[in-house]
Order: C-alpha cells, then sequence, then structure tokens
C-alpha cells in the first residue's frame, strides 16, 4: 500500500542528492513543508456589490505561503441576516462531505475505480526534503521510508478559510457610492483622449485620481473569517489505510467493496473548528488602478490577506514556516502580507527527523529581526502603488541571537 510511494520517493530522491546539495537555494526549499488551503467566499444575493465581490474574489490566486487545495465549490450562498454564519458553514461542510473531499483530492481518487493515487502526496513529500533532510534520514533506523511519511503527515495541515465579505454601504454617502465605478473607468478615458499630450495625461489622470480619492473615502468592506483544519489523527489514517485504501497500480479494475465502504462512510471524516476574525478593510490607495475590477480585487485581496495574517498570529497550527532563501545577507520571502514589522522577531528552526519515533521535530538554533528599512511590501498591487518596499522581493534579516543559519532553515513567527 504505501509501500509503493516508498520506492517511488526512494528513487526520486536518491536520484537528486546531488542536484540539491550542490545548489545553494534548491527550488524544493522555496516550498517546503507548506500548509495546505482550500479557499471559500459566502455570497449574500440581493446585497449592494455582491456581484462585484463575487466576481473579484473568483480572479484571486491561493496565498503563495500555502498549497492550493481548492475543491471545485469556490462560494456557497446564503440570504441570513444572522452576523455570525459559523452554524449555517458547519452544516454546509458536514452536508457536502467537504473533509472526505479533501482527502480524496489529497490520494487523487478515481471516481470511477475507487482507487487512490499517492503521487500528490508523493510530489509534496518530496519537495519538502531538501539535502539536509536526506542526510538526516538515511541516518535513521527507518532510513529513506522516513521522508515518505513527511508527505503523509503534511495532511494534517489542511486548512479551510471561508470568507464573509460584504459591502459596507454608508447611507450618507449613496450617491457618491454610485457613482465611483463610473469615474474610475473614466480614468481609462482621460488617458486615452490625450494620448498626444503627455502631460496633459498625467496631469489629468491625477486630478481624477484625486477626486476618487476623496469620494472613495466610506467605500470599505466588512470582512469575517472562519478558520476549519482537516483532522488527520492516527484514529482517521488508520481507518483510511485499513477500510478504504487501495490503488489501482496493484489491483487492476479496483476494488468494490472498498469503493462502497468509502462512499458509504459520513462520518470519519471531519474538519475542526479553529477561530475566527473580523475587521473592516482599510480605504484603498488608489494610485495604480484603472478599472473597477483593479478596485475590487484590491480591496478583498488585501481584507483576505489581514484576516489570514491575524489567524496565523492567533493560532499556532496555522503560522507559517518559511524557509531562509539566503544568507548573506539573511533574507526570506515574506513581507508585509504576512504582517512582517520592524517590531517582528522570528525563531530559526532546524528539522530533524527524531530517530525514535520518526517524526520531524524542530530545534531553534537563533532568533532573528529584520532589518530597518529592508521590509519587503508584498501586498496585493502594491508594487503598482509605489509603496516602498515594493520593490524588494525578499525582506532583510539581522541577528538577534545564535547563528550558523543556512539557506533552508525555517523561521517562524514568535512576536
Amino acid at each position: 500500500m504505501r509501500r509503493t510511494l516508498l520506492i517511488w520517493l526512494a528513487i526520486a530522491v536518491m536520484c537528486g542528492i546531488t542536484a540539491a546539495a550542490s545548489a545553494q537555494v534548491p527550488d524544493s526549499i522555496m516550498q517546503y513543508r507548506r500548509s495546505s488551503l482550500y479557499s471559500l467566499l459566502i455570497s449574500h444575493p440581493g446585497l449592494k456589490m455582491n456581484d462585484e465581490i463575487v466576481n473579484a474574489y473568483l480572479a484571486l490566486e491561493t496565498p503563495d505561503k500555502y498549497n492550493n487545495h481548492d475543491l471545485e465549490i469556490k462560494y456557497l450562498t446564503t440570504h441570513s441576516p444572522e452576523k455570525n454564519l459559523r452554524p449555517d458553514i458547519e452544516v454546509w461542510l458536514q452536508d457536502n462531505q467537504i473533509a472526505k473531499k479533501l482527502v480524496s483530492k489529497w490520494f487523487l481518487r478515481d471516481e470511477v475505480t475507487g482507487g487512490f493515487d499517492p503521487s500528490l502526496i508523493m510530489q509534496r513529500g518530496y519537495y519538502g526534503a531538501t539535502a539536509m533532510d536526506v542526510e538526516t534520514a538515511v541516518q535513521t533506523k527507518r532510513g529513506i521510508e522516513a521522508l515518505g511519511d513527511k508527505g503523509y503527515e503534511m495532511i494534517g495541515s489542511t486548512f479551510v478559510i471561508v470568507n464573509d465579505i460584504t459591502y459596507i454601504d454608508h447611507e450618507k454617502n449613496a450617491e457618491i457610492a454610485s457613482g465611483i465605478l463610473a469615474l474610475i473607468s473614466g480614468i481609462a478615458a482621460i488617458s486615452s483622449e490625450k494620448d498626444n499630450d503627455e502631460a496633459a495625461v498625467i496631469s489629468g489622470a491625477a486630478a481624477a485620481g484625486s477626486l476618487i480619492s476623496g469620494m472613495i473615502a466610506g467605500f470599505t468592506v466588512r470582512i469575517r473569517t472562519y478558520l476549519y483544519q482537516l483532522v488527520w489523527d492516527d484514529e482517521t489514517a488508520g481507518t483510511f489505510y485499513d477500510r478504504y485504501y487501495f490503488d489501482s497500480y496493484s489491483t487492476g479494475s479496483g476494488d468494490p467493496l472498498r469503493k462502497a465502504a468509502y462512499e458509504a462512510d459520513d462520518s470519519t471524516f471531519r474538519l475542526r473548528y479553529v477561530g475566527q476574525y473580523r475587521s473592516k478593510s482599510a480605504k484603498p490607495v488608489l494610485k495604480g488602478l484603472y478599472s473597477p475590477e483593479d478596485v475590487f480585487r484590491k480591496v478583498c485581496a488585501r481584507a483576505i490577506d489581514n484576516n489570514v495574517m491575524k489567524l496565523q498570529k492567533k493560532f499556532d497550527q496555522f503560522k507559517v514556516r518559511v524557509p531562509l532563501s539566503g544568507t548573506s545577507p539573511l533574507t526570506a520571502r515574506i513581507g508585509m502580507k504576512e504582517g512582517v514589522t520592524p517590531g517582528s522577531r522570528y525563531e530559526v528552526l532546524l528539522p530533524a527527523i527524531d530517530t525514535a519515533s520518526g517524526k520531524v521535530q524542530y530545534h531553534r538554533k537563533g532568533v532573528i529581526r529584520p532589518a530597518a528599512g529592508k521590509i519587503w511590501d508584498n501586498r496585493y498591487m502594491a508594487f503598482e502603488e509605489e509603496a516602498e518596499g515594493s520593490d524588494l522581493t525578499a525582506t532583510t534579516f539581522e541577528t538577534v541571537s545564535g547563528g550558523g543559519f543556512t539557506a533552508g532553515m525555517l523561521i517562524r513567527e514568535i512576536r
């Protein structure tokens, strides 16, 4: 069952040891042990700007510090007037067996035969293996097989976020708000009509941008983000492997009994509620925005990123571990989108496999902090608005304590 995966993984890793060891920052480092994320939106038909919010949301990508684990359904609809929709969300998650569908995606289940394919597990597990891990693994009594477990351990780091985003309609500014989209669209018209006069284009666009900034002061959205985690403990995994798992490579036409049993199971797989965070978006900076779609995407993207960042700070299991991408100077591809500030502190962690349990443990090697003036502004469309730090490609850090850091060691926020 799992032997097939481990054989494939051993071959892949052994073939790649030399290349990984000789590269300063192998591509696999940038994908190291990322959690997986399924992101959903709650749609409110009938509410003002709902269609625009839905369209903007569908155009956004999964936050780049997570593996994309989206299912086909990207949003759910409600007409409930309740502000806290947690009960409705959990009924929907259970009725639609979302937890089981997430497991099925992990194992690339074939709906026709019911068989499972471990290649995604292998892929994410292998990308989570650097030369350092390979060297550590071959020292253990379990040898290279320990690397295969990394992919399976990652299943438990699968999260679901449900974003409830609604437009805040300030009645006293209703007429102004209704004209915002037309005014923003007018920027493009100003540029096209005066494209032969560069100075006029700049002057006209600046004037329109100033007008929009003044009129858009009340344009904000309210967002509440609910966070859930896939339960993948020993009992759940044991049930899955013992009762349901088979692969088409070894069984040929499949296993009808296991297929039917898996499809009938509506209780083994579940999601655990972690918490929620609610906030109100900030007024958008309009520089670099020239269409209604730009405005909605920017507002929605930054609101979601802010809530995700706040949930990361609040719940340790949701925190991202990001690899150091360089050591001279110390750099990591993390920035303002993840909440990096001058006061932030990060511990530097060395992953190692425990020889007794075969599990990955993390040993602190030191503490670092962002260097003054070198925090990357990687927020959505920060480059277009020419925000300070948006021209960087990573945040530079300086050592607070410890040392001996190498590329690929992980950093995790502690303050």
